[in-house]
C-alpha cells in the first residue's frame, strides 16, 4: 500500500513539472528551431543501454495468513541487465517510443549443512532469483532548456511484464509458470547529441511491477554431494522490482 501511494504521488509530481516545463519551455523551443541537433518530426531513435536496478524483492510465502510471514522477503539487491529502446518524433519537442528489457538475476541465500555418507561436512547452496521481460510504451516530452545538444526530458506510460521466479536448492529447480502484469512508470532523462545523428542518453525510471508465483518441486527431496535435502512444499509467493533503474546508452537518428 504504501509503495502504490508513493508511486502516485511520483506520477502526479511528474505530471505537475511536465505541464510546467511545457509553459516555460515553449518559447525556447521556437527559438530552437532551426537548430541542426534538434530533433524533426518522423525521425527515429534507436537506442542500445544498460540498466541498472537498485533492488529488487521476493516474498517467499506472500498469502500466508500470519502477517509476520506474509511480509518476509528476500533482497536480492542491485542488478545490471541490458534494453533496447526506439523512439519517433512527433515534433521538435515530444517523441513517442518503445522499450524492450530482459531482466535476470539470483543471490543464493543461505546454505544449508549436514554429513554426508562419506562423513564430509557438505553446504547445500538455496538461490533465489527473478526472470522479468519488460515492454513499455512511453510518450516523451523534450525541455530545451541547456543549448542545442543537451535535452532534459520527462516521459512515461503503461507497461507489459512478463515473469517467473526462479528458486534452485542444490541441483534442483522449482517448477514456477510464468505470468502477466501490467503497470506503469514514469522517467526523466538526459540527452547529449555528439553529431547530429550521434547521442548519449541517460536516464532514472520508476516503476514498480509485482507478480504473484507459484512455485514447487517435483520431489519431496534431492542429493547434493552426497547429503540428502528435504524440498519444502509449494511455495505460493510474490516477486516486487521495488528499486530505482538508472539507464545509460548510445542511440543513433535516422
Amino acid at each position: 500500500m504504501r509503495t502504490t501511494f508513493i508511486r502516485i504521488i511520483f506520477a502526479l509530481l511528474v505530471s505537475a513539472v511536465e505541464g510546467i516545463a511545457l509553459v516555460l519551455a515553449l518559447p525556447i523551443a521556437e527559438a530552437d528551431s532551426q537548430s541542426q541537433t534538434a530533433p524533426i518530426a518522423g525521425k527515429v531513435q534507436i537506442e542500445g543501454f544498460v540498466d541498472f536496478n537498485t533492488s529488487a524483492r521476493i516474498y517467499p510465502a506472500s498469502r500466508d495468513a500470519d502477517p509476520s510471514i506474509n511480509s518476509t522477503y528476500n533482497s536480492l539487491g542491485g542488478f545490471l541487465s541490458p534494453g533496447a529502446d526506439v523512439r519517433i518524433a512527433l515534433g521538435r519537442s515530444n517523441f513517442v517510443g518503445i522499450t524492450t528489457q530482459v531482466m535476470r538475476t539470483s543471490q543464493t541465500l543461505y546454505n544449508i549443512y549436514g554429513y554426508n555418507g562419506a562423513d564430509t561436512y557438505v553446504g547445500v547452496p538455496v538461490n533465489d532469483g527473478l526472470s522479468l521481460w519488460l515492454l513499455e510504451l512511453n510518450g516523451y516530452f523534450n525541455i530545451p532548456i541547456l543549448g542545442e545538444r543537451w535535452n532534459v526530458y520527462l516521459g512515461g506510460g503503461p507497461g507489459l511484464y512478463l515473469g517467473k521466479r526462479d528458486l534452485r536448492i542444490g541441483n534442483s529447480e522449482a517448477t514456477t509458470p510464468t505470468v502477466f502484469t501490467g503497470g506503469i512508470q514514469v522517467a526523466v532523462g538526459l540527452t547529449f547529441k555528439l553529431t547530429s545523428d550521434l547521442g548519449i542518453r541517460t536516464e532514472m525510471k520508476f516503476r514498480s511491477p509485482d507478480f504473484n508465483t507459484t512455485s514447487s518441486f517435483n520431489s519431496t527431496s534431492t542429493i547434493y554431494d552426497g547429503l540428502r535435502v528435504s524440498l519444502p512444499n509449494t511455495q505460493y509467493g510474490k516477486v516486487n522490482l521495488d528499486g530505482d533503474d538508472f539507464t545509460l546508452g548510445i542511440f543513433w537518428e535516422l
